[in-house]
């Protein structure tokens, strides 16, 4: 049979698709499409879609991940790069705590010209003479201190030059009592040689004043 002959013609038209087959495919191939568009559509891939370290860093939006995404407790140490963290609004006060001089705002260290002995600082050096424990009292209230007792005086002589004891020359402890009689009033001086005597109220003397550390 030749191809120019009117049955070539019409075998060849009948291997040619129809317009209507045409369009069933197009149809089936928008169908497949759109419904593999709605399985990707919103809220449709869960966990089970993700194959495990799929989700890079690379991948995640910069400022997507926030406080409520992160599981309470999941953020140890090595997570948290201490050094750019600022101050603690609750810790304010331990910014004082770093400077040695303050406590809560207050002075923590010895006036000038004080020696830290135990927790207390002393006059490195005796004042006066003066007349009488109360001026002496009266002094060391007026520069922030006040009288040693005894023993605190006592325990620092071989820190603090409290005098020879020769003459006037001892210091006056805040002691401050009576005698049997009640008309008398005596106090205890010590000298640098571990010397504790007892004196009446109005002699002459001298005096180391004492200061608390944190003042």
């Amino acid at each position: 049979m030749q191809p120019g002959s009117p049955d070539g013609a019409a075998k060849a038209r009948k291997l040619r698709p129809s317009p209507a087959l045409i369009l069933a495919v197009i149809a089936l191939i928008c169908a497949l499409t759109g419904t593999a568009y709605a399985a990707l559509g919103k809220n449709s891939v869960g966990t089970k879609q993700l194959k495990n370290g799929s989700v890079t860093t690379g991948k995640i939006h910069n400022n997507a991940v926030n406080g409520a995404k992160v599981a309470n407790g999941s953020l140890t140490g090595e997570d948290i790069n201490v050094g750019k963290l600022g101050t603690v609004p609750d810790a304010s006060h331990a910014a004082q705590a770093d400077n040695a001089a303050t406590v809560t705002g207050h002075a923590a260290a010895c006036p000038q010209g004080t020696t830290l002995i135990r927790g207390i600082c002393f006059d490195s050096t005796p004042s006066g003479p003066v007349n009488g424990v109360k001026a002496a009292g009266d002094a060391c209230a007026a520069k922030g201190g006040f009288l040693p007792t005894p023993l605190e005086l006592y325990s620092v002589r071989s820190v603090i030059n409290l005098g020879t004891g020769v003459g006037n020359d001892y210091q006056f402890t805040d002691s401050y009592y009576d005698n049997s009689s009640g008309s008398n009033y005596s106090t205890v001086v010590i000298d640098g040689t571990g010397t504790i005597q007892r004196e009446p109220i109005t002699v002459t003397g001298r005096y180391v004043c004492a200061y608390t550390l944190v003042r």
